[in-house]
């Protein structure tokens, strides 16, 4: 596919030239373009060659923001042009196709002359249309490398949600929350950026942060680089993570024995007082006066089924209703896991705000919203997306995430750091109100 698409774009680019390019100049300008796609395009085999890609992450920032950003934008651009260009060729083939077919029944029921084989000036029109759609392919470029290069420190510190939970007692009233999802700590998000995300969360002085899921991105060797950055985020009842689906890649890829990795991820974090919660409950405040906090861990332990996204519902009803019944039904609940449709399982379970990402927003990139609902390279893989979602007097928030799934881009659709204040629901005088 990468060859076909730098093919395509190619082709486009040199049908440019021919159009728009004095003819003097124009075999040298080819040249050029050629020389371009092959230089733009040599990189991207590091990033899909997985023994190679691992190494990423010990190639300085500066060095990678030279060498392989470009491509990067490159291969976004690339991707977005096939997209564009060829469902267009083959709906102006198919238009065409079809005018020609009824012409050629009108001349055989009416018995009138086939049109004549077009003019210079209209074939003229057809190479000067052709060479402006290879134009885009700079348009596109230009955005793609603003999508690199210029989100890396538009982190978005969303404003204080509130968010009603039942059962929640007046000392827990105003209890504050700070979430961070998906850092995928590997080659483009190290040590540095990571520090900046602390010193970000800890100004906010939350009485509560959690992280919920996918800390690493592909390979425990970014583990270290992870526990830097994060050592220092402070809140006055902790910090709590679940693990999500890259954890689990991490460690699987990094040992044959997946608990072993599994262990060093929760020891590293807990040495710098991140605990890890895996399907448990840990309980803020004493007595009446508590908050269960719920950790779902990610669900799918299976070596070999690594590239997985589906859902589990009967597992996650299954732990879901374990941890519930370890509290009391009156027992105020708030749920980390890392894929959102957990939250199908939440309302009648009463737990009142669940907390989630693994979506990235709805792909990183995106294109526009329809009635509200983001419009990106995910948007029909998953219920809930991005934002607040309310169903039954329960809440889910998705986090857009910190970190790239992926290549390091991102358009419409900027790092989020989400924040809440827990406060009572209203009450119509028969206990708290849950719908």
């Amino acid at each position: 596919l990468l060859v076909l698409f730098n093919l395509i774009a190619y082709l486009a680019l040199r049908e440019a030239a021919a159009v728009w390019i004095r003819p003097e100049r124009r075999r040298k300008a080819v040249k050029l373009v050629g020389l371009v796609v092959i230089l733009l395009s040599l990189p991207l085999l590091f990033l899909f060659l997985s023994g190679i890609n691992s190494t990423l992450d010990r190639v300085p920032s500066l060095a990678l923001k030279i060498f392989f950003y470009p491509a990067t934008a490159w291969l976004a651009t690339i991707i977005a042009f096939f997209l564009i260009a060829v469902p267009s060729t083959v709906v102006w083939t198919a238009w065409k196709t079809l005018g020609a077919l009824v012409r050629k029944i009108k001349h055989l029921v009416s018995g009138s002359p086939l049109r004549q084989p077009l003019k210079a000036s209209a074939l003229s029109r057809r190479s000067f249309l052709a060479g402006s759609a290879g134009l885009l392919i700079p348009s596109i470029y230009g955005v793609a490398a603003y999508g690199v290069y210029g989100n890396a420190d538009e982190i978005d510190v969303s404003g204080e949600l509130s968010i009603p939970i039942p059962y929640l007692p007046r000392s827990l009233e105003g209890l504050t929350i700070v979430q961070l999802s998906d850092l995928h700590v590997g080659p483009y998000i190290r040590e540095k950026e990571l520090q900046h995300i602390v010193s970000l969360t800890n100004n906010l002085r939350p009485d509560l942060v959690v992280i919920t899921g996918d800390i690493l991105d592909w390979h425990l060797s970014s583990l270290p680089d992870a526990v830097r950055g994060l050592k220092g985020i402070r809140s006055s009842l902790g910090v709590f993570t679940v693990l999500g689906n890259h954890d689990y890649y991490a460690a699987r890829d990094s040992s044959p024995q997946l608990s072993w990795g599994i262990t060093q991820i929760t020891k590293r974090l807990e040495s710098v007082g991140i605990q890890t919660l895996r399907n448990q409950t840990v309980y803020l405040g004493s007595g009446q006066e508590r908050l269960a906090l719920l950790g779902l861990d990610w669900l799918d332990l299976t070596p070999g089924n690594r590239g997985f996204y589906r859902y589990k519902p009967v597992e996650t009803q299954q732990h879901l209703h374990r941890m519930v019944q370890e509290a009391s039904p009156e027992t105020p609940k708030v749920l980390l896991a890392h894929h959102p449709h957990t939250f199908m399982e939440a309302p009648p379970l009463k737990i009142g705000l669940t907390l989630a990402g693994h979506t990235h927003g709805g792909g990183q990139v995106i294109f526009g919203y329809m009635n509200g609902v983001p419009i990106g390279l995910t948007t029909f893989r998953f219920k809930y997306l991005s934002g607040l979602y309310r169903e039954g007097g329960c809440s889910l928030y998705v986090n857009r995430g910190i970190g790239y799934l992926g290549i390091p881009i991102r358009l419409n659709c900027p790092p989020e750091i989400s924040r809440f204040k827990l406060i009572r629901p209203p009450s119509d005088g028969n206990g708290p109100r849950l719908s």
